[in-house]
């Protein structure tokens, strides 16, 4: 693996930063950041928060990703991505043309059997499972999008949404942004032809996450608005969907401002998203977003991370309870939840307490902990602060490529 990978954040910030021919009170000055912090960060002595990558990466020109390093392409060929990945591609290429070749589609019935599979496959982030079982479906229900009619033309569209959401959380988790947007362009096409009014709620949901890795957070939190507005009837009516993405455009939104380090939106915002938990009462599995107390809970630890309230983050992590059943049908959400805690455990200085979230991390979402950027920047840090890293914490930074 290329050095500049096992590096950490502040080392390709700095390399970056050289390139573009400043000083580094010059970027400290660009991205509006302390330059003291901008320093330490740089030097290894402190990790780099969310918020100064996006901040630093704007004032560059370059993406967040450029400077977190994905996607990590080492690591992927390790895992023997390569081929689904570029299976996937392969089924993009298609989304609007009849082949009228081969074997025909089957009944929608069968067919959304394994659409709802690969949606437990995307729930407990088994990346590898979803990216090798989405190209065919793909292929197949662009096929029945366009041999069936009325009714059925339009659940095809609906299941090949809902496939591509699955497609692009493994895009975007893996660091393929550019592949996350042309999944996003064909999952809008089947959207507008699902006749489902979520779907394009989904979308747009799920293009307001891009916005985290170009630094735009204000068209996220626009996008937001706008969506809220399209769901804000049906969810007052108390349609159980409807009120499972309110909550979720919700969390978005106090996540996106969290990022842009507005303290007072984002906790307005998540109140308002704790207030639709309330009204739901119970932790919901819908088709299109879940939602429910325990996520608003989780999002509440996450917002104090983001805002840099490391200490209420904590504390508020001590309230957060899994229930058996929530973590067995959520283990991507219990385990960024583990990762956001550990983040802000090594920044409170408790270095145990960060390494066991981490396990904890990769026991729930093994792929999602090995792949998430922010798991593998807190090993890095555990690692610099050390003067001997435990076996255990050698062991997972050798499992993470690290």
């Amino acid at each position: 693996m290329p050095e500049k990978r096992r590096a950490h954040l502040g080392a390709r910030i700095a390399e970056e930063r050289v390139r573009a021919h400043l000083t580094q009170r010059g970027l400290a000055a660009r991205a509006h950041v302390s330059f003291s912090l901008l320093s330490k960060v740089e030097s290894g002595a402190r990790p780099a928060s969310p918020a100064l990558i996006a901040a630093c990466a704007r004032a560059l020109g370059i993406e967040s990703s450029t400077l977190i390093g994905q996607p990590f392409a080492e690591e992927l060929r390790v895992e023997r991505f390569e081929a689904p990945l570029a299976a996937i591609r392969a089924s993009l290429e298609n989304w609007d043309i009849a082949l009228d070749e081969g074997v025909a589609p089957r009944d929608l019935a069968e067919i959304g059997k394994d659409v709802n599979s690969l949606g437990t496959l995307r729930r407990s982030a088994a990346y590898l499972g979803v990216a090798s079982n989405a190209p065919a479906l793909i292929d197949e229900l662009v096929e029945a999008s366009h041999r069936y009619e009325g009714a059925d033309k339009e659940r095809a569209h609906r299941f090949l949404a809902y496939t591509y959401r699955c497609v692009h959380d493994v895009a975007h988790k893996l660091g393929h942004l550019d592949m996350g947007n042309t999944i996003l362009a064909r999952m809008s096409y089947s959207a507008e032809r699902s006749d489902d009014p979520n779907m394009p709620l989904l979308t747009a949901y799920l293009r307001a996450q891009s916005c985290f890795n170009s630094g735009r957070h204000e068209v996220g939190i626009r996008l937001m608005g706008r969506s809220l507005h399209d769901v804000e009837d049906a969810a007052s009516a108390g349609d159980v969907s409807a009120l499972c993405v309110q909550g979720n455009l919700r969390l978005r939104t106090t996540m996106l401002a969290a990022r842009s380090q507005d303290s007072g939106q984002a906790k307005a915002e998540w109140k308002e998203a704790d207030e639709t938990a309330m009204r739901l009462g119970r932790d919901t599995q819908n088709y299109v977003l879940s939602f429910g107390p325990t996520n608003t809970a989780i999002h509440k630890v996450a917002m104090h991370v983001e805002l840099g309230e490391y200490g209420e983050a904590v504390r508020e992590a001590r309230s957060v309870r899994f229930s058996e059943a929530f973590e067995k049908t959520y283990p991507d959400r219990v385990g960024h939840h583990f990762i956001d805690l550990g983040r802000a455990q090594l920044w409170t200085g408790d270095r145990a307490a960060a390494e066991a979230s981490l396990h904890k991390a990769r026991k729930a979402a093994p792929q999602q902990a090995r792949f998430h950027p922010h798991a593998r920047e807190t090993v890095l840090s555990l690692r610099r602060a050390e003067r001997q890293s435990s076996e255990t914490l050698s062991n997972l930074a050798q499992w993470m490529g690290l």
